[in-house]
């Protein structure tokens, strides 16, 4: 017993968790107070700290045996996104909101693509030696996780700066709806990619052929392990050579098929996950059960969709914004049950996600891939800006602003830089999609992603304040509002000439 191995005990990661969540806790809210950093921040370095790169307490196979709570995470994750979207708010500002998002994508997109194509590919280690075309499968994932933000982050700087205003809604409106239009625009990338015989097949079957034929050269236990690999991955690459000789009809249609049927089947658990929040029924009672409740059917959701070959995150972002839409008598108490549901288990829900997400990262090929993930940074940011006053001169935005009579500045882009919750459970869907390639890509995208969470907060704050919408700086617009009636009335008594 005292020499099995650490895989031996499934019961060993579960028993680490706790301890591990609990440093987590500690380091992220000591971030938070006095870096400014957000929490999940300190989530991540905590992941990475007790990983297989730091002290070994979350190996690579440990983390494998928290696969339940990895998914449960990003089902939560996905239905909390989906159900910020009310449709009833979005449609009141749905020109300008789709004008930004329109914008955002083709500029974002683009200045992605095109800069990963012409200068970073290169750089990158699982590409070298590829194709063109496999360089434009991997830039056009990248391009499409630029596009995500986090709904979760901007709600958490609006409510710090108990900011409001139109700035803030539009930015929190256009977050939302943009994500969850990310999730089904990815969700195709992804299944164009896996089907389009782009997956390294080539290189994959040749040396799978090689091993077939080492199988009948020799009976050695070395040639049957290699031939049985062999196998495997001859049986990973069968789509890829269906795809190849199918009709060019059937490949159009194939990934678009597969996202209606996940926004179908979100519909129906979005139906079903509703009747758990009607106040008739049992759950309702009792608000740790209804809360238990709607946890545990998003996981199901979510594992369901697996098991049916549909994109899981899709799924619970239909689920949600379903169950947060529906119209009937009770429809507007079920969505505040929702919210509250999500509120209440969001903390934890972040704390184990980003933990676990540390934790797999592999940090050879962070370091590999920093100066093109800061490249990628910088790359996306233009293209916010220039996304943001492309944006501007098609509404027409004044040049002036009506309140303060100063010239408007370009600071929306600052809005949107966040990354968090959806970006990573969309970059890790990569990972466990294309297992030769998926995990360096994920790490090559988790690098971008936590950059934009450095930064993004600090940025969408400083914009708050600069559009007078926070708390503290509608305050002092107040007070000097207020003082200057008083300033022009004493002018003339001190002797100072008047205007």
């Amino acid at each position: 017993a005292l020499g099995a191995s650490a895989e031996e005990w499934a019961i060993d990661a579960w028993m680490r968790l706790p301890l591990i969540a609990c440093a987590s806790s500690f380091v992220g809210t000591l971030m938070n107070k006095h870096a400014k950093t957000p929490k999940i921040t300190g989530y991540l370095l905590t992941g990475v700290a007790f990983g297989r790169h730091g002290l070994g307490a979350l190996s690579a196979a440990g983390s494998r045996r928290l696969w339940l709570v990895d998914n449960g995470c990003l089902a939560c994750i996905g239905v909390a996104a989906g159900s910020e979207v009310v449709l009833s708010e979005v449609r009141k500002t749905l020109r300008v909101t789709m004008v930004t998002i329109a914008s955002v994508a083709c500029c974002c997109w683009c200045a992605t693509f095109g800069a990963f194509d012409a200068i970073f590919a290169q750089r990158v280690e699982f590409l070298q030696g590829l194709t063109e075309r496999h360089v434009a499968a991997v830039g056009s994932l990248l391009g499409t996780l630029s596009l995500a933000r986090s709904p979760a982050s901007a709600m958490a700087v609006i409510n710090e700066c108990e900011a409001s205003g139109p700035y803030c809604a539009h930015i929190l409106s256009t977050t939302v709806l943009k994500d969850v239009l990310v999730v089904a625009l990815f969700a195709i990338n992804v299944e164009l990619v896996a089907l389009s015989g782009l997956d390294f097949h080539n290189i994959i079957s040749d040396a799978a052929t090689m091993a077939l034929g080492g199988e009948i050269a020799s009976n050695t236990t070395r040639d049957v392990g290699a031939s049985a690999a062999a196998r495997r991955l001859l049986v990973n690459l069968k789509p890829a050579t269906q795809w190849e000789t199918s009709h060019p009809i059937t490949k159009l249609l194939q990934p678009i098929v597969r996202v209606i049927g996940a926004a179908i089947a979100g519909i129906i658990a979005g139906v079903l996950l509703g009747r758990l929040l009607k106040p008739t029924s049992l759950a309702a009672r009792w608000k740790n059960i209804r809360v238990g409740c709607i946890v545990c059917g998003a996981a199901a959701i979510f594992v369901s969709s697996e098991h049916l070959g549909l994109e899981p995150l899709l799924v619970c972002v239909a689920a949600g914004l379903t169950a947060a839409n529906r119209k009937h008598t009770n429809g507007a108490h079920e969505r505040e049950e929702l919210h509250a549901a999500i509120a209440i288990v969001t903390p934890a829900v972040n704390l184990l996600f980003f933990t676990l997400a540390g934790a797999s990262l592999r940090l050879e090929n962070v370091y590999n891939s920093i100066v093109i993930a800061v490249g990628l940074v910088i790359v996306r940011l233009l293209g916010l800006y220039c996304a943001t006053a492309i944006s501007a001169r098609i509404l027409k935005a004044p040049a002036v602003s009506d309140i303060t009579g100063e010239r408007r500045k370009n600071i929306e882009w600052m809005g949107h830089v966040t990354q968090a919750g959806v970006a990573l459970g969309l970059s890790r869907t990569v990972a466990a999609r294309f297992p030769y390639w998926g995990p360096a890509f994920s790490t090559l995208a988790v690098s971008v992603i936590v950059i934009n969470l450095f930064i993004g907060p600090v940025l969408f704050r400083a914009s708050i304040e600069l559009m007078n919408e926070s708390h503290s700086t509608l305050n002092a617009a107040l007070e000097r509002i207020v003082a200057t009636p008083k300033r022009a009335v004493e002018a003339p008594a001190t002797g100072s000439p008047s205007l």
